[in-house]
């Protein structure tokens, strides 16, 4: 048991090329979403010296439409009140972000022709979740040929993708799980899993399996490390320093 709640052990775990196997493995499975709100990893943007991370979110559904009105450019930055819209890429697809934060797709047949105000016009979507955003396109792309099944989120803080673990077995290490105890999450809705329902863990011994009482970490919820912030400390949670579990912070 020490040695599975030991922090360098467990950082050496996740740090190793077993486990970093095993990640990809799982995060491809799952198509780099996570598999409760359909997030994809944040990218880093850096717009008129603000700082907003950007992502896509997978799990759209049908009754996504496109708003029967479009605008020009002037009009929709009088609509919005926003000053510019600066487009970006993220993984395959071209985002426009205005200057208040307002979000949406850029599509066109050529790109050249989106530094035309003329030949560009702006539509508006509703998504089944309720978000609105828009789509920027030229007049030759129209709108029952977009792709609306994508939508888009912003962020202050950074969005991981990670693996959790469903449950925990204290003789295994990190990567000796079948598939089936793993799936991709965000960091966000990780967080609150570790919150809400927590996870299991349990002691298989000779064959004989039983459940473990443990506190998670207050602050850490049980992860013992925050992946999005691995450049300090490699991400290591400071109140718990690695140990996860309340029971152990002082022995720690």
């Amino acid at each position: 048991m020490n040695d599975f709640l030991n922090l360098n052990n467990y950082q050496a775990q996740l740090a190793s090329p077993e486990w970093q196997n095993k990640r990809n493995e799982i995060l491809n499975r799952d198509n780099h979403r996570c598999q409760i709100c359909g997030k994809r990893q944040s990218v880093y943007i850096n717009f008129k010296d603000r700082h907003w991370h950007i992502g896509i979110v997978d799990n759209c559904h049908s009754q996504n439409m496109v708003l029967p009105t479009n605008f020009s450019i002037p009009e929709f930055k009088s609509l919005i009140g926003a000053k510019v819209i600066q487009v970006y890429k993220i993984e395959d697809t071209l985002v426009g972000i205005s200057d208040n934060r307002i979000l949406g797709t850029v599509y066109s047949e050529n790109l050249e022709a989106l530094h035309s105000p003329d030949n560009v016009c702006v539509d508006l979507v509703k998504y089944n979740s309720g978000f609105l955003s828009f789509i920027l396109r030229t007049k030759d792309c129209q709108p029952n040929n977009i792709n609306i099944g994508r939508e888009l989120y912003i962020s202050d803080t950074p969005i991981a993708l990670e693996v959790h673990h469903k449950h925990y077995i204290i003789q295994h290490k990190a990567w000796e799980y079948d598939n089936e105890s793993l799936i991709t999450l965000c960091s966000e809705c990780h967080a609150k899993i570790h919150q809400t329902i927590g996870v299991k863990i349990y002691s298989n011994e000779n064959g004989y399996m039983q459940q473990l009482s443990l506190t998670p970490c207050l602050r850490c919820s049980g992860t013992g490390y925050f992946p999005e912030y691995k450049h300090v400390e490699n991400g290591v949670c400071f109140r718990c320093r690695g140990a996860r579990f309340e029971e152990l912070i002082r022995n720690n």
